[in-house]
């Protein structure tokens, strides 16, 4: 559901979404045709180090569904600086300076104002791209937090193939068909 509000989105006390506000930044890693996507393992280790929320890790890792390299900002971090980590600290590799950019910004709001169990929730994701090369991609190693890890060809994936908001995401930037 779709909220239309008047007030303004400002993030101070008592002025936010009742269900909260998401400020994510994804990274689609590619080699030529294809997305690196993986299968999270070890939920302790996302919720430590990547910030996903308890409740959700158990479940995500569960599913044995994608999930692309991706978390929610730390205060103060922009969210160019939080792709740039997320290659870094999620994946390990280090990708040249200004070869990581932004292509996409969406927003989306789910919930309903009259619900208590379901209330209104605001997601702000930034996208990012970093093409990478198919020497790099060769020396890949799959950390130990992802029980897969591997480039995919985008044609063989549809949304419900992703964890919660992943293919939404990627559906969104016309990367991903619908189911």
């Amino acid at each position: 559901m779709v909220l239309q509000s008047k007030t303004k989105a400002l993030f101070s006390e008592g002025n936010v979404t009742p269900g909260g506000t998401c400020l994510s930044s994804f990274v689609l890693i590619s080699n030529g045709r294809n997305i690196l996507v993986g299968k999270m393992a070890k939920p302790e280790v996302w919720v430590e180090r990547f910030l996903v929320g308890p409740a959700f890790a158990p479940t995500y890792t569960n599913s044995g569904k994608y999930a692309l390299p991706a978390r929610h900002l730390h205060w103060y971090e922009s969210p160019l600086e939080a792709a740039r980590s997320i290659v870094r600290e999620q994946i390990g590799i280090e990708v040249p300076k200004g070869k990581v950019s932004l292509f996409d910004v969406q927003s989306f709001v789910s919930g309903d104002v009259a619900s208590e169990k379901e209330p209104p929730h605001w997601d702000l994701c930034f996208l990012y791209r970093a093409r990478v090369s198919k020497a790099l991609a060769s020396r890949l190693r799959r950390p130990e937090w992802f029980s897969e890890l591997a480039f995919k060809s985008p044609s063989g994936l549809k949304p419900g193939d992703f964890t919660r908001g992943h293919g939404d995401v990627l559906q969104a930037a016309g990367i991903l068909k619908a189911d």
